[in-house]
C-alpha cells in the first residue's frame, strides 16, 4: 500500500497486487505455447499426457491470474470535502465519489488468522455501503496502516481536529505519557506494546 499525503493536506492511497496476476497470465500463455508446440510439432495426440497437463496447468494459472488481479485508488480531498475511489477486482473496475459527511466510520479489520495481527484491511463504512480499501488484507509496515486511519478520522470529521498522533505527542510533552498511550491504543487499535513502540517511550 502506497500512502501519499500532499502539501494541500489530501491524501491519496494506491494498492495494487497485479504482479502476481501478470505473472500467472504469462504462465497461462506459456502453457498455451507447450500445447501448440506438442500438438503441431511434435504430432502428439489431444488426449496425451503432456498436453492434458499443460491444459491443467493453463487453466489453474489462468484462473490464479483472475484471483489475484486487485487494483485500488482512493483519494481524500480537502476540497472539496470527498473521497473519490476506484477499485478494480477480476478485471472489472468499480468507482464512486462520497463526501465525508456521508462517512460515519473509518477502522481497521484484522485477519484473526495472522499470528501477530500485523495483517489487515481499512474499512469504510457509509450511509449506504461498507468499502473495504483492499480485498485482501496487507501487512502493516512500520505502523502505516493504523496511522492512516488515525490520520482519516481527523480529515473525515471523525475526529477532532488533529490526528491521534500529534495528540498523543502534545500529551507526552506534558508528561501525561498513559494518556498519550491510552489514545493511541484507542484509536489507533493498538495494543499497549505496539502503542509504546509507535510513541517510543
Amino acid at each position: 500500500m502506497k500512502i501519499d499525503r500532499k502539501d494541500n493536506g489530501d491524501i491519496e492511497v494506491n494498492f495494487s497486487s497485479t504482479a502476481m496476476s501478470y505473472l500467472a497470465l504469462v504462465g497461462t500463455i506459456g502453457c498455451i505455447a507447450g500445447m501448440v508446440y506438442f500438438f503441431v510439432m511434435e504430432g502428439s495426440h489431444i488426449f496425451s499426457f503432456q498436453i492434458i497437463g499443460l491444459v491443467t496447468a493453463g487453466v489453474f494459472l489462468g484462473i490464479a491470474s483472475i484471483i489475484l488481479y486487485e487494483k485500488s485508488h482512493f483519494e481524500f480531498k480537502q476540497e472539496p470535502s470527498e473521497l473519490v475511489w476506484e477499485k478494480t477486482r477480476y478485471f472489472r473496475s468499480k468507482r464512486g465519489v462520497i463526501p465525508f459527511h456521508d462517512i460515519k466510520s473509518v477502522k481497521i479489520s484484522k485477519d484473526d488468522e495472522s499470528k501477530d495481527f500485523k495483517n489487515m484491511k481499512v474499512e469504510i463504512e457509509t450511509t449506504r455501503m461498507r468499502l473495504s480499501m483492499t480485498e485482501s488484507y496487507i501487512e502493516s509496515v512500520d505502523f502505516n496502516v493504523e496511522e492512516l486511519v488515525g490520520d482519516l478520522k481527523s480529515m473525515t470529521g471523525l475526529g477532532i481536529d488533529v490526528s491521534p498522533k500529534n495528540r498523543a505527542q502534545i500529551l507526552l510533552e506534558l508528561g501525561q505519557t498513559q494518556a498519550a498511550i491510552d489514545i493511541i491504543r484507542q484509536e489507533m487499535d493498538m495494543s499497549m506494546e505496539d502503542a509504546r513502540v509507535y510513541l517510543g517511550v
